[in-house]
């Protein structure tokens, strides 16, 4: 055996490439199709890892419980690994399935102007890049994932002014397979919806899911500490069109308030150009085009 539960507690360093390259085999095999997908593989593989760190198996020590997966015997965890990194790999099949499904959908016709093009909105995988160098780097990134759910719960949290656009979030974070996030959500809002209770349909689903998404959008940028997501933000806030033009153009010493220095607005101002979501070279004013604003309404990356 190269690595037993044991040593996923006690010895995280020691056995983390063993417990690595485990699960990479097991993920390519279950994948199937998409078993030289780096991106997808290593999701899985990541999925199995955050689970053994939030049960406080992997690295825990003696600073966690025990649990019923410290008293198996090497062949019913060697079995449980691979059983979640089955399950796993055919919840990521499925939806690779309504991913293609949905791009199909999505399709950019002929003669669109390229700044328009509503696959541009993607956005970075929750994982970011993995697989991770060491244990502490696991700790620290699900750190900043825990900080990221609780933001958004927050946020979601806040569409309760508004039932129908709430009712469409939950539905979607249902119908994607979010049930964590989704039971967290009910329970923070201490709803009587029940874990098992099932989401009324409504007739203008699509059109609440929309007003939805803006709404959250913009609460996670205005909860953001990161500075090229504030100046994002007041770029979109303190806009005004230009005469006569469909552009529309801000003063960057609008964009300095008292938090903000004139040299923090121009760095900020610096990566959202580098990024490709500004043409800005150091002007004293920021000009926007129409479909620059709506990506900068989307714009949202973590500390």
């Amino acid at each position: 055996m190269p690595f037993t539960a044991q040593d996923l507690r006690y010895r995280p360093e020691q056995s983390y490439p063993l417990l690595y390259a485990y699960l990479h085999r097991n993920a390519q095999r279950f994948l199937g199709s998409l078993k030289y997908d780096a991106f997808e593989v290593d999701t899985v593989i990541g999925h199995v890892v955050e689970q053994l760190v939030r049960l406080g198996l992997f690295g825990g020590g003696d600073k966690t419980p025990s649990t019923a997966l410290d008293r198996l015997t090497d062949a019913q965890f060697y079995t449980f690994l691979s059983r979640t990194v089955r399950n796993k790999a055919i919840d990521r099949l499925r939806k690779r399935r309504l991913l293609v499904a949905t791009a199909a959908e999505l399709e950019v016709p002929e003669g669109i102007n390229g700044d328009d093009d509503p696959l541009d909105d993607a956005v970075e995988s929750l994982w970011g890049e993995t697989p991770f160098a060491a244990p502490e780097t696991i700790t620290l990134h699900l750190a900043s994932q825990q900080e990221l759910r609780n933001l958004l719960i927050h946020c979601i949290h806040r569409l309760s002014a508004a039932p129908q656009q709430l009712r469409a979030v939950l539905q979607e974070l249902q119908d994607i397979g979010a049930d964590e996030l989704f039971h967290n959500v009910i329970e923070e809002l201490q709803s009587s919806l029940s874990s098992n209770s099932s989401i009324e349909p409504s007739p203008h689903l699509s059109q609440h899911k929309d007003h939805a998404h803006k709404k959250l959008r913009h609460c996670l940028q205005q909860r953001s500490s990161n500075l090229t997501v504030i100046i994002a933000l007041r770029l979109t806030e303190y806009k005004a069109q230009s005469t006569g033009t469909k552009e529309y153009v801000v003063d960057i010493q609008t964009l300095a308030q008292d938090d903000l220095s004139l040299e923090e607005v121009q760095t900020g101002l610096r990566e959202l150009a580098a990024e490709g979501l500004l043409s800005w070279q150091g002007e004293p004013v920021v000009q926007l085009s129409a479909a620059q604003l709506r990506r900068l309404t989307r714009y949202y990356k973590e500390e």
